[in-house]
């Protein structure tokens, strides 16, 4: 592939970022602060899971800065009718801002609330499983829990505050997760800075954006394994710190700014796959980068092979759905993903004979 500096364009650019971005342990009790920026009156839209682990800091963080505080728990479903239902759950007055705390379906919820009602926005994520805190952008399901659409804020989050004490305490399953999504950026913004698709802003990238979906990419090969190894036991050390911002902050201005490609492409179809449907979304990417190297007929590197056997991240098909997959399941997801936008943001052009025989080849071929 070319040098990152022969291959952009001259046409129009947008980088895109949040407001402020805040990481550290205990940061959470910052979030008073950044509400009283934004406003007197807070709601806290909050996934009804972790809300008893973030409450009580919040609660006391906004009263500390007379910030008057509601709490809403949120159930989980997220759908077109969500944000409509979210509001006619609000008492009183609209609050000046809310505050989206959860996993990336709560924030997204945040983000459909505060889409509709034109509220200033803080997200706060528990886990470290996406980088959707950053974006303005947010997820729309249908009732099989397929993803129906994918919708826009008109502007990024005002604050993003990432407590890695508390992602140091959510599951190790759920890094992984936010790890597959994350190793796929690189890839994905030199595709899209190569080829002629467009980014989330629908613009070309500019340079800052794929040298920061670069970065994201060289820490975690350097820090991947042993953040990983710190997961879940509630002690964020140097490597997990330098992993989630990688994940969260560097991953998630280098898609949205730097584009995606063939790995989030192929989300669209793999849920219809039984087995797959109810994996993580980063599983999904974790396994459409394989298949994009497979594309550009080039060899993943043993360091990256080697964090996805330590992480547990899937190399085949086969290995995500659990079992053997058919030839015939295989067409049905390069069928549902070759349409997708995202496919424009690639070196060539692709075919659905490409993405089959690619798909192929990673099963016939498969890493171990």
């Amino acid at each position: 592939m070319p040098s990152v500096l022969d291959i952009f364009d001259e046409t129009v650019a947008v980088f895109g970022a949040p407001g402020r971005y805040v990481q550290g342990p205990g940061a959470m009790a910052r979030v008073g602060g950044c509400a009283a920026q934004l406003g007197r009156s807070a709601l806290l839209l909050a996934d009804a899971q972790v809300l008893p682990l973030i409450e009580a800091v919040i609660t006391e963080s906004c009263a500390a800065q007379d910030v008057a505080l509601t709490v809403l728990p949120f159930a989980g479903a997220l759908g077109p009718a969500t944000a409509q239902d979210l509001a006619a759950q609000l008492p009183g007055p609209l609050p000046d801002c809310i505050i989206a705390a959860g996993g990336g379906r709560a924030v997204d919820a945040g983000k459909a609330l505060a889409d509709r009602l034109g509220l200033r926005l803080i997200t706060l994520p528990t886990v470290a499983s996406n980088d959707a805190p950053t974006s303005k952008n947010y997820v729309l399901y249908d009732t099989n829990d397929h993803l129906l659409e994918v919708r826009h804020l008109a502007r990024s989050p005002d604050f993003v505050i990432v407590d890695t004490r508390l992602l140091a305490g959510a599951p190790r399953a759920m890094f992984a997760a936010g790890l597959g999504d994350a190793l796929s950026k690189r890839a994905e913004a030199l595709a899209c800075a190569a080829g002629q698709g467009t980014t989330m802003f629908l613009s070309r990238p500019p340079r800052l954006a794929t040298a920061t979906a670069i970065l994201s990419h060289e820490v975690l090969l350097a820090h991947g394994k042993a953040a990983y190894d710190a997961a879940g036991t509630g002690q964020p050390t140097p490597a997990f710190e330098a992993a989630v911002e990688a994940m969260i902050l560097m991953a998630g201005l280098g898609f949205e700014s730097g584009g995606l490609s063939v790995p989030h492409a192929l989300t669209r179809g793999l849920p219809l796959i039984a087995g797959v449907s109810h994996k993580p979304h980063g599983f999904q990417v974790a396994y459409g980068l394989v298949v994009h190297h497979r594309l550009l007929d080039e060899s993943m590197n043993t360091t990256l092979t080697d964090l996805y056997h330590h992480a547990g991240l899937p190399l085949t098909l086969a290995a995500l759905a659990g079992r053997t997959v058919t030839v015939e399941e295989m067409r049905l997801v390069a069928e549902a993903s070759i349409s997708v936008r995202h496919m424009l943001n690639f070196p060539r052009p692709l075919t659905l004979a490409d993405l089959l025989a690619a798909m192929q080849a990673v099963e016939d071929n498969a890493y171990v």
